[in-house]
Order: structure tokens, then sequence, then C-alpha cells
């Protein structure tokens, strides 16, 4: 397990200057920016995800809470063991429980999606332990950061 970085009193973190994880959720890229690793917390994890065109991850739950914000889209969003299905537009927040199955895909045919989420009470992406119910179906992003 990977150690906490010295705990800060406050940081200022720009997505688009960290580097973009595309092996988390392929093919997802997300920018990991605060979390236990970035700024010491043990409480919160919070971070950027662009969806590609015509691009979803896999139905997965978290140990934890999640939330996510959407800031670009419209994003469809799969709830529930029964897949509900939701369309959702930026401004909207969305939440599920621990255990909660979720999934997102972008419809867009040339545009990317984007969202900001957290992880509640997990202090980084290891702590939330992502359990996928599908298998991977895409390959991952190859964008070094996100904005490229």
């Amino acid at each position: 397990m990977a150690t906490k970085s010295k705990k800060h009193r406050w940081a200022l973190i720009d997505s688009t200057e960290i580097g973009a994880d595309t092996k988390y959720e392929p093919p997802l890229v997300i920018a990991w920016g605060v979390d236990s690793h970035a700024v010491g917390t043990s409480t919160i994890t919070m971070g950027r995800t662009i969806i590609p065109p015509k691009a979803r991850n896999q139905r997965h739950y978290h140990i934890c809470d999640a939330t996510f914000f959407i800031v670009k889209g419209p994003i469809v969003v799969w709830m529930g063991e029964e897949k509900e299905e939701f369309t959702v537009k930026p401004g909207t927040f969305v939440f599920a429980a621990a255990g909660e199955i979720h999934g997102l895909y972008n419809p867009s045919e040339t545009e990317d999606a984007e969202l900001v989420f957290t992880y509640g009470n997990c202090p980084n992406r290891d702590a939330a332990r992502t359990i996928y119910v599908e298998d991977a179906w895409m390959d991952e992003d190859k964008r070094g950061k996100i904005g490229e």
C-alpha cells in the first residue's frame, strides 16, 4: 500500500497539469486531484473524468459512497442491478451509495463528456475498492493529461 503524502491545510490543483489515469476505468480519462497521495487527506477522494465520444465504463460499485457532478454532457447513467437508465444533463448531481452498481455512457458521436466525482470517507481510489460487475469492453484512451 502506498504511503500518504504530508497532510496539507489547503491545495490548489490544476486538473489539466496532472497526469491522466487511463488504466483505472478504460476508456475513461481520469485526473485524481484530491486524495491521500496528493494532499494527505484521510476522508475524501475527488477527481475529474473525461468520457470520450461513444465510450462507456464497466458497471461497478465501491465500498464507499460515490457522487458525481455532470460538467459536460449529456451522460447516460445506469443505476442498480436492474440497470435503470437515466440521461443526465450538465448541472446534475448523481449519488450512488456504497455497494450501489452504476455505470456511465457518453452518447455523443463527437464530443467528450465530463464529470467531477468524489468518494466519501475513502482517502484514495484503492480504498474505494472498485468492484466490476462487467468485463472491460473498450481499449484505454491514450491521452497523457486531461485537456489534451
